[in-house]
């Protein structure tokens, strides 16, 4: 019995190691599971981010196409009223009226562009923030981990 007796401490003490392994591994393995959480939102956030660049950009085309019809509109139905006066529509103030019109609708493509431009800036500028935000979300959970196993072992 003896024998039997001083075979089994040494497998308890392994045991006791084993143990001791596992309690400070068991923080690591929740905080790998939290981070896949963390950098699933950061995907889920990166599509949504895609999807609103592409309908900002049929917006941009939509609103471009409405411009270009607009202005199509006006300058045919001003080069009309221009034939039914009978002033050409070369004559130099029926050119500047034209030209106007051009240069309004020119100004209103540009804006379009602007905002467009900074909607797509205001997204990227989130997406950026969210893995910033990530990034520090992560060192934190690690070094609060560590910390704890270490604490935990002293």
């Amino acid at each position: 019995m003896g024998s039997f007796t001083s075979a089994l401490a040494p497998i308890m003490q392994v045991g006791q190691a084993l143990g001791t392994v596992a309690s400070f591994s068991k923080p690591f393995v929740s905080r790998s599971q939290s981070n896949s959480s963390g950098d699933m939102e950061l995907r889920n956030l990166e599509q949504k981010t895609a999807l609103q660049k592409k309908q900002n950009l049929l917006n941009l085309q939509q609103d471009e196409t409405a411009r270009r019809a607009k202005l199509q509109k006006l300058l045919s139905a001003q080069r009309a009223e221009f034939g039914g006066r009978g002033i050409r529509s070369g004559a130099g103030s029926s050119e500047a009226v034209l030209t106007g019109f051009a240069s309004d609708s020119d100004v209103e493509r540009q804006f379009n562009e602007h905002e467009y431009q900074l909607d797509n800036a205001s997204l990227n500028q989130r997406l950026s923030q969210q893995r910033q935000l990530n990034l520090l979300q992560k060192q934190q959970l690690k070094d609060k981990t560590l910390l704890n196993a270490l604490t935990d072992i002293f």
